[in-house]
């Protein structure tokens, strides 16, 4: 697989087919990051807002270089996703007279709603990071006015993710936007591991499965959070199970 890696001229289409996948995979693995540093919020809020701290002061300069690495690496996405859609319009510049789905076509050219609406999900996903970034990492309260600070002036994340979620209307757009994401996840991850060579026949079943169980497992986890918050399952000061 490396010496196929190895091999490719990323000004190609499948140079960029092969770069997308890697800057993809890549961001599941920092989705795969955040979840478990997040997760410090259902059973533990003091901790995750020591973690926060963390990051955010202790390893500030750290951090910063990682954003900028994941920045680039969103924007190499996004970038050669353009240019794909672009070839492959230029190829087919007259869209097809009727689409067939999953079930009216062969196993190796069937099409779903996920990888049919890769670029809408993926927009609405791109949107959706720009929100959140300005919202939390930002510090930025749609519904209430810094509801993460203490009477003695210190920031604690846990409260403004409490305070903001529990908003159905916050949590609404938390919960559509992570339903596309899992849309995006449901196609994209299988694809991206045969983009990269592990395309076996021996193996396909077993990748697909991987692809299928990560994304429930990823956006079923970051779904927890709106849905135990605006429920009032979990609030501020307290888990879920109310110990």
């Amino acid at each position: 697989m490396l010496a196929k890696l190895s091999n490719l001229r990323f000004n190609t289409a499948v140079g960029k087919k092969v770069l997308m996948a890697v800057t993809g995979l890549a961001m599941c693995i920092f989705l795969v990051g955040h979840l478990a540093g997040n997760l410090q919020l259902l059973w533990n809020q003091p901790q995750f807002d020591a973690y926060a701290h963390f990051l955010t002061i202790s390893m500030k300069p750290v951090v910063i270089i990682m954003e900028l690495g994941l920045l680039a690496i969103l924007l190499i996405h996004v970038g050669d996703a353009l240019a794909l859609l672009k070839t492959n319009y230029a190829a087919r510049p007259v869209g097809y007279h009727k689409k067939a789905w999953s079930k009216k076509k062969s196993k190796k050219s069937r099409k779903s709603w996920a990888s049919t609406l890769m670029m809408w999900s993926g927009t609405t996903i791109l949107l959706f990071i720009a929100f959140h970034v300005w919202q939390m990492k930002f510090h930025n309260p749609i519904v209430s006015p810094n509801p993460g600070n203490t009477p003695e002036g210190e920031f604690r994340l846990a409260a403004m993710v409490v305070g903001e979620l529990r908003n159905p209307l916050v949590a609404g757009i938390y919960f559509v936007s992570l339903t596309l994401l899992g849309m995006h996840l449901w196609h994209a991850v299988s694809s991206a591991l045969h983009s990269v060579g592990l395309s076996n026949p021996r193996y396909q079943k077993l990748i697909g499965f991987f692809g299928y169980g990560f994304t429930i497992v990823v956006v079923g986890g970051f779904m927890l959070f709106p849905l135990l918050i605006v429920t009032g399952i979990l609030q501020h000061g307290t888990v879920p199970t109310g110990h």
